[in-house]
């Protein structure tokens, strides 16, 4: 994978012009501009963006103040954003954050990684073994290829060109790309990959006082590596990408084994969830409509196959009209990242989650 599965969705529509039961809050304040910062209740709190479909898409990150010590969940893409983080960490405690978490590999929740490495340099940061794997093999290049991506490119010229087109998708792809160069294109040139160091298997207990908080593999979704972040006593559920809102994400994700990983987050009975993305849930709906989502696709593109469609009719043949109606609403954003980031990503993984090749494009 180049750039991020996101962030590639905009380099390609552009390529065309450029060649709970705990209550949370009611006040939402605003840490780094663009984003909110909502207290969930008993020091649990989170940073994420207004519009979780706008650019640059950006993960949650979520803070727990602990006793003694201060656990962080996921780090943000914009470094700017996760130093506005620590800014309020210190505003709010004297207490170090001794942890930082990273769900999954991609930039979204591990850009920041660097500016929690530079203010608590003790800090330890916690992966599963794939996501560090993940990181060394993809990290790298990604970060490169957006360098040359963003050089010549100008969030002002992106924005001109969207006003001037009629695909309103396309238009959408445009300001959505926008978004990325303007936060990133300053960091770039400074921003040091700090990988995590300290990996696991299947659970590790992070608790440092009277708070339990376990980091859990629960199964493959999202990527090989995605873990949870359980607080039982809480009853709080932090995701990661394996669960995210408004528009669920479908690049790469086995989708056979995702089923069955969300069944997992189910068992938890959640009082609290805090997806990758989007908004706060005080229960477990949401998750219900992605899982029954899931397999609906996966066994429309197993019909499917086993009425001999070829992979490139593959769209023609599955029906989610009826799922698009509930997440999209009719509403344009929603219905660009419907397409873009679930049906046009998740009917191939679906198809290769099942075991099926997806044909070679035939040469010009």
């Amino acid at each position: 994978m180049q750039l991020s599965r996101v962030g590639l969705a905009f380099v390609t529509a552009a390529a065309g012009w450029l060649g709970c039961q705990l209550a949370y809050a009611a006040e939402v304040e605003q840490v780094y501009p663009g984003y909110r910062w909502q207290e969930v209740g008993n020091g649990i709190f989170v940073h994420g963006a207004d519009d979780p479909l706008a650019g640059p898409v950006d993960g949650n990150s979520v803070v727990i103040i602990n006793d003694s010590d201060v656990v962080v969940v996921d780090t943000h893409i914009n470094p700017a954003a996760a130093r506005a983080v620590i800014g309020k960490i210190r505003d709010l405690t004297d207490k170090p954050v001794s942890t930082i978490v990273n769900t999954h590999w991609h930039d979204d929740h591990t850009n920041g990684n660097h500016a929690y490495r530079e203010a608590f340099p003790e800090a330890k940061i916690v992966a599963h073994r794939a996501t560090l794997a993940a990181l060394r093999k993809e990290w790298p290049a990604m970060e490169e290829q957006r360098k040359t991506a963003y050089a010549a490119l100008e969030p002002d010229q992106l924005i001109a060109a969207a006003d001037k087109l009629d695909d309103e998708a396309k238009a959408i792809s445009y300001r959505v790309y926008a978004g990325y160069i303007a936060a990133l294109k300053p960091e770039l040139p400074t921003m040091e990959l700090v990988y995590p160091d300290t990996v696991f298997e299947q659970e590790l207990v992070l608790s440092t006082g009277k708070r339990r908080i376990v980091a859990e593999w629960l199964g493959r979704g999202n990527t090989e590596g995605d873990i949870v972040v359980w607080l039982p006593d809480d009853s709080v559920l932090i995701t990661g990408d394996l669960l995210v809102s408004p528009i669920p994400f479908a690049f790469d994700s086995p989708m056979v084994a995702w089923t069955e990983t969300l069944g997992s987050l189910q068992a938890k009975q959640a009082k609290t969830i805090i997806p990758g993305h989007g908004d706060i849930m005080r229960d477990d709906a949401y998750l219900a409509r992605v899982s029954a989502l899931l397999k609906t696709t996966v066994a429309a593109v197993r019909k499917a196959q086993q009425y001999e469609v070829p992979y490139e009719n593959l769209a023609d043949a599955v029906d989610l009209s009826t799922f698009e109606n509930d997440f999209t609403g009719g509403d344009a954003e929603k219905t660009f990242a419907w397409n873009a980031y679930f049906v046009s990503p998740g009917l191939k993984s679906a198809w290769v989650s099942l075991g099926f090749d997806v044909p070679e494009p035939e040469s010009p």
